[in-house]
C-alpha cells in the first residue's frame, strides 16, 4: 500500500475490441490501483486502453503527480476525463 511509483507498460489486453474478459480486467486493474493510497506516479505507456482511462483511474484515492500515457491511442473521451 505504500507504493508511490508504478510502471505498467505494454499491456497485452486490447480494449479496442471489448470482450467480457477485458471489461473484468479493467475493473480488476482499477480496483488494485485503488488499493494503493500512496501512488503518485503511474506509467501506462504503450498500453491499449483507448476509451477506458476513466474506468482505469476512477478508484485512485489521491491525485497523481505524474501520469505517462505515451503511445496509448487515447480518444476524445479520455482527454475530456483528464
Amino acid at each position: 500500500p505504500e507504493l508511490r511509483s508504478l510502471k505498467l507498460q505494454y499491456s497485452n489486453v486490447d480494449v479496442r475490441r471489448p470482450t467480457p474478459e477485458s471489461a473484468i480486467g479493467i475493473r480488476c486493474l482499477a480496483g488494485q490501483l485503488g488499493m494503493l493510497p500512496s501512488l503518485r506516479e503511474l506509467n501506462l505507456g504503450s498500453s491499449r486502453l483507448s476509451g477506458n482511462l476513466r474506468q482505469i483511474l476512477c478508484d485512485l484515492q489521491a491525485p497523481l503527480e505524474s501520469l505517462e500515457l505515451a503511445f496509448c491511442s487515447l480518444v476524445p473521451a479520455d482527454l475530456a476525463f483528464l
